[in-house]
């Protein structure tokens, strides 16, 4: 199957995308994993990457999609594509590679994706991930795998993360309309295991 995670930043699309991965044998693509590997490789790409990332914007979409398509290439039994596409123009450059067959929509209401976000950190080491509220370390501040430092992302500070979400109801909300007809709404309010019984039992899964 070819699905779509569509949802405001932390509305669990990467956490929901996991576990539809696994359930379908298909790899997950995340953008936002790959973005942060072409960073960490110090490539050209990834020092562009990092300029809009950093400002709380969107990556140009002809970088995007040099990057999304080199890995679609290599997924031919189907996929689950999280973080692309965020505009018309990019749905348009992936339907006219391969249009997908469900999109999985996590409604979720900005307040509580604000909330979900300024408490992440990710281990600086390891890159782990918690939350202080949701999932705290055992020891305040350090990695309960190797000790090292819990730090926060640059595009994780209140201000990146609030112009993050007016982008997506400015230019990914409208993506609703583009796909009606193959739509699949869940609340991404409650806990996980909520959420992925509503998405298996709505995708017949």
């Amino acid at each position: 199957m070819r699905i779509l995670l569509i949802g405001p930043q932390a509305s669990g699309k990467g956490t929901q995308g996991d576990l539809l991965a696994k359930k379908l044998g298909v790899r997950h693509l995340a953008t936002g994993d790959l973005f942060r590997a072409e960073k960490q490789a110090g490539t050209e790409l990834g020092k562009r990457i990092t300029m809009s990332i950093d400002a709380g914007e969107l990556v140009p979409d002809e970088v995007t999609w040099k990057m999304i398509k080199a890995h679609l290439d290599e997924q031919r039994g189907g996929w689950v594509l999280d973080g692309f596409p965020r505009t018309l123009n990019q749905a348009e450059l992936l339907d006219a590679y391969a249009k997908p067959e469900k999109v999985v929509v996590l409604d979720t209401p900005d307040e509580i994706c604000i909330e979900r976000i300024s408490g992440r950190r990710i281990c600086e080491t390891c890159g782990k991930e918690y939350h202080s509220k949701y999932k705290p370390p055992k020891q305040q501040g350090v990695c309960d795998v190797d000790g090292s430092r819990l730090i926060q992302r640059p595009d994780d500070n209140e201000e990146a993360v609030k112009r993050r979400l007016e982008i997506y109801h400015e230019q990914t909300e409208p993506l609703l309309a583009h796909y009606v007809d193959r739509l699949v709404r869940v609340d991404g309010s409650p806990g996980i295991d909520e959420v992925w019984q509503e998405i298996e039992r709505k995708l017949g899964i």
